[in-house]
C-alpha cells in the first residue's frame, strides 16, 4: 500500500508540475528600437574622427623618423 501511494504522490506531483509548465507563457516582448539615422550619423563621425587620427598619427611619425623634430621630456617637481 506504501508503494501504490508514493506512485500515486509522484503521478500527481508530474501532473501538477505539467500543468504548470503547460499554463506558464512566453513573452511576446519586441527588441528596442533604436533611431538608425542618429546611430548612423554618430558612427560616421567617429569613424572621420579616428581617421584624422590615423593621418595626424602617420604625420608625427614620418617627423619622427626624418630626424627633423626632436622631443624633450620635462618633468615638473610640482605635479603630484
Amino acid at each position: 500500500m506504501n508503494r501504490r501511494f508514493g506512485f500515486a504522490v509522484l503521478a500527481v506531483a508530474g501532473i501538477l508540475v505539467g500543468f504548470a509548465a503547460g499554463t506558464y507563457q512566453k513573452t511576446e516582448a519586441q527588441a528596442p528600437v533604436i533611431a538608425a539615422a542618429a546611430t548612423l550619423g554618430a558612427r560616421d563621425d567617429s569613424l572621420d574622427e579616428l581617421k584624422e587620427i590615423k593621418t595626424q598619427l602617420k604625420e608625427i611619425n614620418t617627423l619622427l623618423h626624418s630626424g627633423t623634430i626632436k622631443v624633450v621630456v620635462v618633468l615638473n617637481p610640482d605635479s603630484k
